[in-house]
């Protein structure tokens, strides 16, 4: 029988954390919608599913998964937030890593939900373990275009309900094709105390942090979808354009041509991993930046997808303004004070002026934007509540 809404429910929440280089971002991304969840009452298990290619010891050498960094990060990530007893790592059979199988079978029987990020959890035990499964697109237009176009396998056919962060994704307002497939929106979850708020800065970057290159570029009806590359290439002399304002690019495997590209044009470029590369890191960058200006994937922007970052999501939760490139989520958030959505350079500039000519409203727009749209509180209920109709 399925829960009814309001109903306190167990949530299985699969996705990864421990992938080297760690990602202390999609790391706080991960454990907002777990924390989020729990705080609602609800009975949350964290899990992750580990490729032993993946695992590595502190030097960089393969190891067997158990005694690899990757769960030293894991662990630790748990117990940062509590989740030390409702966590596992798991091998593709759904064998744990620690502890034993009878203690997670335990936990799994009578599993409501399964929230399952990009479909990383493949395990048939956990599958079957669990009532209802939700696949969770978190890159879309490739995820849709790789299914429809390329023919990839993604599982959904061992999925009940698909949620994407393409707001606009099975709409009219792109041409992406949905894959058949009724496509439920979702607004990335912040957990406000995480980003208490801070002193309104006085100077400081605006900055961002990104994986330049992710994903090949796909073709659909004689379109290319490409990436962040290409996206940056269109706002590469916004330094030049607004010369008493400086950026920065915390980059994740760039290529030395792009960094070059970026320092030429007047940006200043920090590794992500030294920068932001755990937790604590991650979170003072974000507070310590004037704003974000935030870059997003080519494809995203061609297709109109509505992609809204969970990294803007952070900054806008700290109270930090987001200039941000037009991907169609303006059509689902309010723009124009603590959140600007640009499609020039030129837009962007006029942007970072409206910003900085008055710093103090922005700030405070930022933060009720957040606190408006994407306070668990009011995310995670009615996301829940799509789930289960």
């Amino acid at each position: 029988m399925m829960p009814r809404s309001g109903q306190k429910l167990r949530i299985v929440l699969g996705a990864v954390i421990s992938l080297v280089p760690f990602s202390a971002g999609m790391a706080w991304t991960w454990m907002q919608w777990a924390v989020g969840l729990r705080r609602l009452g609800h009975d949350v298990i964290y899990l992750e599913q580990v490729d032993p290619a993946w695992c590595v010891d502190e030097h960089g050498r393969a190891c067997p998964p158990e005694v690899s960094i990757n769960r030293d990060v894991f662990a630790a990530t748990m117990q940062r937030f509590g989740f030390q007893g409702s966590s596992w790592q798991i091998d593709h059979r759904g064998e744990p890593l620690a502890g034993t199988r009878g203690e997670l079978d335990r936990r799994l029987a009578g599993t409501d939900l399964l929230l399952n990020m990009a479909g990383h959890i493949r395990s048939d035990s956990v599958l079957e373990a669990t009532g209802r499964r939700v696949y969770v697109d978190q890159d879309p237009v490739y995820t849709q275009l790789w299914r429809a176009v390329y023919g990839k396998e993604l599982g959904f056919d061992r999925h009940d309900v698909f949620a994407t962060v393409g707001l606009n994704i099975g709409t009219t307002a792109t041409d992406v094709p949905s894959c058949g497939l009724d496509w439920r929106p979702v607004l990335p979850p912040v957990v406000l105390d995480f980003w208490t708020e801070h002193d309104v800065l006085t100077g400081g970057r605006f900055t961002t942090i990104a994986s330049w290159e992710s994903f090949g570029d796909l073709l659909h009806e004689g379109r290319w979808y490409r990436g962040k590359r290409a996206s940056f290439e269109r706002v590469a002399s916004l330094p030049r354009r607004v010369p008493d304002q400086e950026f920065e690019l915390a980059l994740r495997r760039q290529h030395p041509d792009d960094e070059t590209l970026a320092r030429r044009q007047g940006w200043h470029v920090v590794a992500a991993g030294r920068a932001a590369g755990h937790l604590d890191a991650y979170r003072n960058y974000v507070i310590a930046s004037r704003g974000e200006i935030g870059i997003a994937k080519d494809a995203y922007l061609a297709a109109t997808s509505g992609w809204f970052s969970d990294r803007s999501a952070h900054y806008l939760a700290a109270g930090r303004p987001v200039v941000a490139q037009a991907t169609g989520v303006e059509k689902h958030l309010p723009t124009g004070t603590g959140l600007i959505a640009f499609d020039t350079c030129e837009s962007a500039a006029d942007a970072i002026h409206s910003v900085n000519g008055a710093y103090q409203l922005h700030s405070r727009a930022a933060r009720e934007l957040a606190a408006e749209h994407l306070d668990h509180r009011v995310v995670l209920p009615a996301f829940l509540e799509a789930c289960l109709s």
